[in-house]
């Protein structure tokens, strides 16, 4: 396939998952700048109906709980029942609970992972089959986080949840050869959100434990820059899009960091190294 040049934003229609506030709403309000129609969405519906209320009637605003497979087959139908094609698809809902690995219940977990790994499952799963059907110029973002990269210092499940969606924006680049369909892996460092604050939506079901569990203390912290404001974050994603980035990173910071991790990881192969020189 000859290279396609620059993805066109302009005039396409977006689904934006956790716009309600954030990255999302950032992003939902860059692409209806771009022309865009968008479907805001979110589990917290009122939010994502008064973002969609003050973009304008190029807007949708649809409650989503995106760790529910059947909510989004849903957040799809009314996608295409309102604009028709989807051709971006953001899965950016994320959750975050400080709480480490070794003090988490089963239910952190399943909330956690639930949110954030399939949740971009359940992206994927409903949107992209349609996007390769179009034979239109279509792309995907999966917001994962540095801590996709490099291990968090808040939460072994948090870490857990974006390493898995950082491999699987990977494997689906490779998958996605050849057709007309690209994806983004966005890998932010700091960003002025409401994720400290995710409890807020936590279901009945993972009711928290924290009368029994140690209250969280980070283990480590890293160097990096101020947290940027999620209208920048949003820019740099769509700089990502119409480049087809594999991946967006938002701080210069996280390279070091990142360097820093493939050093111990490539000095593990030393012992190989050495035995087969012997």
């Amino acid at each position: 396939m000859t290279d396609p040049g620059p993805f066109e934003i302009r005039g396409r229609t977006a689904v934006v998952t956790g716009a309600g506030s954030g990255i999302g709403e950032g992003l939902a309000r860059a692409l209806a700048a771009e022309g865009c129609s968008v479907v805001v969405s979110d589990v917290e519906g009122d939010r994502a109906a008064a973002v969609a209320a003050d973009i304008g009637p190029s807007a949708l605003g649809v409650r989503t709980d995106v760790a529910d497979r059947d909510s989004v087959a849903e957040l799809a139908a009314a996608a295409r029942d309102r604009f028709g094609a989807v051709h971006l698809l953001f899965n950016n809902a994320g959750v975050s609970y400080h709480r480490r690995g070794i003090h988490a219940t089963y239910e952190d977990w399943q909330w956690v992972l639930g949110v954030n790994l399939w949740g971009v499952v359940h992206g994927v799963t409903e949107f992209l089959p349609a996007m390769l059907e179009s034979g239109e110029d279509c792309h995907i973002v999966n917001t994962a986080s540095m801590n996709g990269i490099v291990p968090s210092a808040h939460s072994a499940m948090y870490s857990a949840s974006k390493y898995g969606v950082v491999g699987l924006t990977e494997t689906l680049h490779n998958e996605l050869q050849g057709t007309r369909v690209g994806v983004t892996a966005l890998c932010p460092a700091g960003v002025t959100t409401r994720i400290t604050d995710s409890v807020r939506n936590r279901p009945d079901w993972a009711a928290q434990a924290d009368g029994t569990r140690p209250p969280h203390a980070p283990s480590s912290s890293f160097d990096i820059s101020p947290p940027l404001q999620p209208a920048e974050v949003a820019q740099l994603t769509l700089d990502g899009v119409r480049n087809r980035a594999l991946y967006v990173f938002t701080d210069p910071k996280v390279q070091a960091l990142l360097e820093a991790h493939h050093a111990t990881m490539l000095a593990a192969f030393a012992p190989l190294t050495a035995a087969a020189a012997g």
